[in-house]
């Protein structure tokens, strides 16, 4: 059962050094930023011994104390981004609650901001866990793949998976995927037929965005990213063959 999660009413001090919590900075897609990390890791008021996820409470209650003070203060937030730097945030066991709890303390307190959600390995097999996906004005979903082998050497995760989660997001409204192409150590989107079948599983999506990133942050030395001229016809490809808006970006996170 999923925990009773209660917003403080009256003003707290903020939590200054919470490893949740990140900004608000300026970063260059989102603008003044505030960024909540569900997946960190190792905390000492964590779900479980097993699971070293923040709590839900925890999650919510310095939000709204970080929230507060911003807005108390008379500082501005455009984005909130939630995100996940270890574990994925649809890994949450409260991953709903938890998205609610936001999406009400941004209305309250900056009710122009977005509420985005930055999904790098999401895991989305149950229904109300795709439904959440549409309280998030914007859903940042990392898709380096066109086919169920690339996705596997990519994520580790099973040929099976990729089905249901490509079914899964057919329906989101609020989508804007986030692509590296990457060559190494085991990994190749980079041929034609790759390029390609990703296109194809663009057009079948329809998301609001493609961002192409060239990066190969965290993933070696022996891993290359295409360079940006390339991208930049495979973005006018992208517009052309897929109807979807599609741009370059030198930041690997929306938080960069």
């Amino acid at each position: 059962m999923a925990e009773t999660v209660t917003t403080p009413t009256t003003p707290v001090v903020a939590v200054t050094d919470c490893p949740i919590f990140s900004g608000p900075r300026k970063v260059a897609r989102l603008g003044s930023t505030l960024g909540v990390d569900l997946g960190s890791q190792d905390m000492a008021l964590a779900v479980s011994r097993d699971n070293r996820m923040p709590r839900a409470s925890v999650i919510v209650t310095t939000a709204a104390r970080h929230m507060i003070r911003i807005s108390k203060g008379g500082e501005k937030i455009e984005a909130l981004a939630v995100y996940g730097s270890v574990s994925d945030p649809t890994l949450h066991p409260d991953f709903r609650e938890i998205a609610e709890n936001l999406r009400d303390l941004r209305n309250k307190w900056f009710a122009k901001a977005k509420l985005c959600l930055a999904l790098d390995n999401p895991h989305l097999d149950e229904p109300s866990l795709r439904r959440v996906l549409s309280l998030f004005d914007r859903v940042y979903l990392r898709m380096e793949w066109g086919t169920a082998k690339t996705f596997t050497a990519f994520t580790g995760r099973k040929a099976a998976e990729y089905t249901t989660l490509m079914a899964g997001l057919s329906s989101a409204e609020n989508l804007i995927l986030q692509t590296r192409f990457l060559k190494g150590d085991g990994l190749d989107n980079t041929s034609d037929a790759e390029v390609k079948a990703w296109i194809k599983k663009v057009a079948e999506l329809k998301p609001r965005e493609v961002h192409l990133l060239r990066s190969e942050k965290g993933l070696g030395k022996k891993v290359k990213s295409l360079p940006k001229a390339k991208l930049a016809e495979i973005a006018e490809e992208v517009t052309a063959k897929a109807g979807v808006s599609a741009s370059v970006h030198e930041a690997d996170s929306i938080l960069d």
